[in-house]
């Protein structure tokens, strides 16, 4: 009945014909099916997030990143009650690391072992209203974490396998923890 219809109208074949068209270009203009390509896109990123978004604590966001999506990112949202002051600078700075040490390890227990092995770059962040640091290191460093249970052993696989940066924020006052402590 279809055919028929196309048949008697070619008007409306060609009105079909230029609507599927303008869709194909604004489609690839605005990116509509880049969006589409990527989520189709196996990686070994999207397997860690599979089993790793199932155990991750409601303050967590986790997304791939990257052009093969392979780069793993992790947010901490760091929580911190309103009413409470911000810890000082000597408290706070092994507070936030020994908060990226257990992040960490968190990623690696909770992540197939295979997979995360495979992932490129993995970015944890930990946002904490003073200050924000960020570690990133490599996937096949992160998995060995979660085999490591003496402190110390994990502080130094820590020290030679990832690289942190800080970054302040204004409302803690410019606080940086690499002056106080050069041995991180």
């Amino acid at each position: 009945m279809g055919h028929k219809l196309i048949t008697k109208n070619p008007i409306l074949a060609i009105g079909i014909l230029m609507f599927a068209i303008f869709v194909m270009q604004a489609g690839k203009k605005l990116g509509w099916w880049e969006s589409r390509k990527y989520k189709l896109m196996p990686s070994s990123c999207k397997a860690v997030l599979v089993k790793l978004n199932k155990r991750i604590p409601a303050n967590w966001s986790t997304k791939c990143e990257g052009k093969l999506f392979n780069n793993l990112k992790v947010t901490v949202n760091y929580p911190h009650e309103k009413n409470k002051p911000l810890p000082k600078k000597e408290m706070l700075c092994p507070l936030i690391y020994r908060e990226l040490a257990n992040s960490l390890v968190a990623v690696a227990k909770n992540s197939p072992s295979d997979n995360l092995e495979s992932v490129d770059i993995v970015n944890l962040i930990i946002d904490h209203p003073s200050l924000m640091v960020s570690a990133i290191t490599e996937g096949q460093y992160v998995v060995k974490l979660a085999t490591m249970n003496d402190p110390g052993l994990i502080s130094q696989h820590l020290k030679v396998s990832v690289q942190v940066k800080e970054f302040p924020k204004k409302a803690g006052g410019n606080i940086t923890c690499s002056e106080t402590n050069s041995s991180r």
